[in-house]
């Protein structure tokens, strides 16, 4: 009788232990699977994909998508003209409190409601059973347009930093629009063919990208000021504004400047469409969007103030038809400018490819509960549980949007705003969606 006694206890002291184990984040990997799949379960959906994605990748993801490096610079020089230097650095200490408060309510409503769907499924758990439907499928379909447009943007910035290249090198513009656009459906492609190999190789992608962009900054940023011929002053880069957009509103003109922020400071929500492939996700994936989009912040203040003190001639810039590289190669010289010019496309790949896996599990997820025409068709997977369809159905949809572009000369400007818009109006929807 005392030694069945001891046994019931033992048994009951390794229960205890095991569930302790089953809380924690460090669980064994099954540990981890039946939670997060029981977890899935009790939201009314069953797991799918192989949970292969941990903390850093997690981070990594969100952070890479943010792409502040290449992203600031793509739009600094069309930015002077609407504020100046000062405008450029006020304009990223003004937004990036706002951010940080979106970053922190996101990471809440992911920790109790860790889903695929992202914005869109957290506004249908939080809203009332009469309002919810309709405002997740608005939710959803403006998170779907800012983020097609981020698609779109970020594959021509590729295209162009590879024209950017050519020209350092050969010193030749090509000028040609219907080439540009070649370039862009082939970074299209690429990332599409890239995203097709799963969860698992863009987690190593992930790794690498962390690595990349942390060097390449430092590179940037040591490398640039130190070769830099001369050098403006600090009253020059804190205090100088300028306005040359065409209205007389210095005012209108700032609110203008502040997009380049709003564009740097956007994607780590992109991080809560991998989240049901992510081990202990309830945990995983809010930590990963606070550290990202404080790492992207810290980021951008050590990148801005030796670019901007490092400028040589800001009326060239602005005139200019590669106004990135035309920037490094008067700072540093044509060799580091090539060098640079390569960092920065590497990076924007890598940020066009988890935006573009992002997005396909975006719309798997609106297709899964039928807010797509023909959402079963799109909601199949393969037999490697990835969303072929929806990924193939993404970038015929940023192929076909971007033909007006042989139009007009500014019209991915325009695709830029919308992708600003559409997602910060997306991410701030999340916040106001408990209705009675």
């Amino acid at each position: 009788m005392e030694h069945k006694t001891n046994t019931t206890t033992v048994v009951k002291t390794e229960t205890i232990i095991r569930d302790e184990k089953f809380a924690d984040i460090e669980t064994s990997s099954i540990s981890s699977l039946d939670y997060d799949a029981q977890r899935l379960r009790n939201l009314g959906y069953k797991q799918e994909f192989k949970r292969e994605i941990n903390i850093i990748v997690q981070t990594g993801f969100g952070f890479s998508t943010m792409g502040v490096l290449p992203n600031w610079l793509v739009g600094f020089s069309a930015s002077l003209i609407s504020g100046g230097p000062s405008s450029l650095w006020w304009s990223w200490i003004v937004v990036s409190p706002f951010v940080c408060c979106i970053g922190l309510s996101m990471g809440e409503v992911i920790s109790a409601y860790p889903l695929a769907g992202g914005i869109y499924s957290w506004c249908y758990m939080l809203c009332s059973e009469e309002w919810g439907p309709f405002m997740s499928w608005v939710s959803g379909y403006i998170n779907i347009a800012g983020m097609l447009a981020t698609s779109m943007t970020l594959a021509w910035s590729c295209a162009d930093f590879v024209y950017e290249i050519a020209y350092l090198h050969s010193g030749v513009d090509i000028g040609s629009q219907g080439a540009q656009i070649g370039l862009y459906c082939g970074m299209l492609l690429g990332a599409t063919l890239f995203s097709y190999l799963g969860l698992r190789l863009s987690s190593i992608l992930n790794y690498f990208l962390i690595g990349w962009v942390s060097i390449g900054t430092l590179v940037v940023v040591a490398t640039v000021p130190a070769t830099a011929p001369t050098h403006q002053s600090a009253k020059w880069v804190f205090t100088e504004f300028i306005n040359r957009t065409g209205y007389d509103n210095n005012g209108m003109a700032f609110l203008l400047g502040l997009l380049q922020a709003g564009w740097c400071l956007i994607g780590y929500g992109a991080s809560a469409q991998i989240v049901e492939g992510t081990k202990r996700a309830d945990v995983t994936a809010p930590r990963g969007i606070i550290v990202c989009v404080v790492g992207a912040i810290l980021q951008g203040m050590i990148l801005i103030i030796p670019v901007l003190f490092s400028i040589q001639d800001v009326d060239e810039l602005l005139s200019s038809s590669h106004p990135v590289s035309t920037f490094f190669q008067r700072a540093s010289g044509t060799p580091a400018a090539i060098v640079f010019m390569v960092i920065l496309l590497v990076t924007q790949f890598g940020c066009l490819c988890n935006n573009t896996l992002a997005l396909g599990q975006l719309f798997w997820a609106l297709s899964r509960d039928g807010c797509l025409p023909y959402s079963t068709f799109w909601y199949k997977l393969d037999r490697r549980a990835i969303p072929v369809r929806a990924l193939l159905l993404e970038m015929v949809i940023c192929i076909i949007v971007i033909m007006p572009s042989f139009g007009s000369d500014i019209y991915w400007q325009a695709i830029m705003s919308t992708a600003v818009i559409c997602v910060n109006v997306s991410y701030g929807k999340n916040s106001n969606q408990i209705l009675p």
